[in-house]
């Protein structure tokens, strides 16, 4: 790959609607307000990032993730795009915290060397597969409107249903039961309680869930409550995973030590990109421990980011990479990414295979231009 600077950093803004709002325990939303970053190498090829913030996850919004990328394209710009490894740590190392905001530099960075180098993303990490199997989301709904979207993912091919619970324990059992009637055995059920619970109250509840054959429960305590964490999956049937819990490698270690998890949900937006899910990956890996690759509120240019990574890491069984199906635009002018018979399946071309958002849908909030050739490392 030949030697090029990064010669350019412009940050965008953008705002990504759903077909519906979405209720989980946390709370609902009807729009997520994202920032995209392009990063230039001097030929003018260019790679994306995108940045969707979680304020009751990560402590984000659009201002603080503007606020933040400031900072990181001035340490960027008018480095060598050849010192990756540099590169990578820069981003980390500029801010503390501000995962969503580090995890649009990384993926942008990764992008473009993998355009560079002329190869899909996937291939760029090492590759390890074509295509991963998702699930799609039902949130917190009236049950009718729960066995109608399970009814339509049913006829979409999906294999894997992950139900939104931690609201009112009757509403959600009868939600899940119905969801239960209506796809058959043959179809997978995750539920996610994104925290909802105490510890003893999640073990009271996961086990009302089993009697559904119920295959997987998602983040059923606090956060920060990994002995809470523990003690559920030790007094459960039902195979636990950790989400919030676990944003960095450090966080792994911590649920590996605890032994509070038999899964761990790894999202770029919460580790701060793809350097540290690899990471993560690894950790989880050594300990025996299968990974999901997730999301938030992407749109294409975040989900497409985290398709690649999963592609390339022997340890992701299968990804919750479905936030674009349910959304009306996604920052590209695509509606969603390709979705075949419940797998997620790469686009055509190097890097993550989209060529560039629609300037319909962002608006340019700031660049940052490089000043001379010198390099900073």
């Amino acid at each position: 790959m030949p030697f090029m600077e990064i010669s350019k950093i412009e940050i965008f803004t953008g705002t990504v609607h759903f077909l519906a709002p979405f209720k989980i325990s946390l709370g609902t939303s009807e729009f997520s307000e994202d920032v995209i970053v392009k990063i230039y190498a001097d030929d003018g090829i260019f790679g994306l990032g995108e940045a969707a913030p979680a304020a009751r996850i990560t402590g984000e919004s659009q201002e603080t993730i503007l606020g933040a990328s400031v900072s990181i394209a001035q340490n960027l710009i008018g480095n060598d795009t050849d010192s990756m490894n540099a590169l990578l740590d820069t981003i980390q190392s500029t801010i503390l915290r501000n995962s969503a905001a580090k995890a649009a530099f990384d993926t942008a960075l990764y992008d473009l060397v993998s355009k560079m180098a002329g190869k899909p993303l996937y291939r760029y990490l090492g590759g390890y597969r074509e295509r991963v199997q998702s699930d799609v989301t039902i949130g917190i709904m009236p049950s009718a409107e729960a066995v109608t979207k399970a009814q339509r993912l049913l006829n979409m091919g999906v294999g894997i249903v992950k139900m939104k619970v931690g609201d009112k324990i009757d509403d959600d059992l009868e939600r899940v039961k119905k969801v239960r009637e209506t796809v058959g055995q043959k179809t997978k059920i995750f539920i996610d309680a994104n925290q909802a619970w105490e510890p003893k109250n999640a073990v009271s509840a996961i086990r009302k869930f089993e009697k559904y054959d119920i295959d997987l429960v998602e983040q059923p305590v606090k956060a920060s409550d990994v002995d809470g964490l523990s003690f559920v999956r030790k007094n459960v049937d039902v195979p636990v995973m950790a989400d919030e819990a676990v944003h960095t490698p450090e966080d792994a270690i911590r649920i590996v030590k605890s032994d509070a998890a038999d899964m761990i949900n790894i999202k770029l937006m919460k580790a701060g990109g793809i350097y540290n899910a690899t990471k993560i990956a690894a950790i989880s890996e050594a300990a025996g421990l299968k990974n999901m690759v997730g999301c938030m509120m992407e749109g294409a240019v975040g989900i497409a980011a985290g398709i690649h990574f999963a592609l390339s890491s022997k340890n992701v069984t299968f990804v919750d990479l479905d936030s674009d199906i349910d959304m009306k635009n996604t920052l590209t002018g695509m509606r969603m990414l390709p979705f075949v018979e419940g797998f997620r399946e790469p686009l055509d071309g190097a890097g993550i295979g989209i060529d560039d958002v629609d300037s319909n849908e962002v608006k340019l909030f700031r660049t940052i231009k490089r000043r001379s050739s010198s390099r900073s490392f």
